[in-house]
């Protein structure tokens, strides 16, 4: 008789606490009628980063661009974000071996370059 009345409360309790959750899992979520941006700027030694976010009442749009110094150049990479899809790109750009030739032309005394033993 004990174990039948311990059986009927937990199940009462599970039932109870049960309840609730599946109430508020039929119900809808409120309508959004307002529009949030967010913005992002960070700037540090090596490069920055500039990016923000639009919540919208279609949903969540989105860019953001990152740049770096590196020592024979630098690069880019960003994304654009649209609710439907996401476009990624990304640009490095090796300019250091070919500032160095382009100035060992223009400069009279001379720019070491590769393999000139500097």
């Amino acid at each position: 008789m004990k174990t039948m009345l311990s059986v009927a409360l937990m199940a009462c309790a599970l039932l109870t606490l049960a309840a609730p959750a599946r109430a508020e899992h039929n119900s809808q979520a409120p309508a959004r009628d307002s529009v949030d941006l967010n913005l992002d700027l960070k700037i540090g030694g090596e490069g920055f980063r500039l990016g923000g976010t639009v919540f919208g009442l279609e949903g969540v749009y989105g860019a953001w661009l990152n740049g770096a110094v590196r020592p024979d150049g630098f690069s880019v990479d960003g994304r654009l974000q649209h609710p439907e899809r996401a476009y990624n790109f990304k640009f490095n750009a090796d300019v250091g071996g070919w500032l160095r030739r382009s100035l060992r032309q223009f400069v009279p005394f001379g720019y070491p370059g590769p393999g000139d033993g500097v």
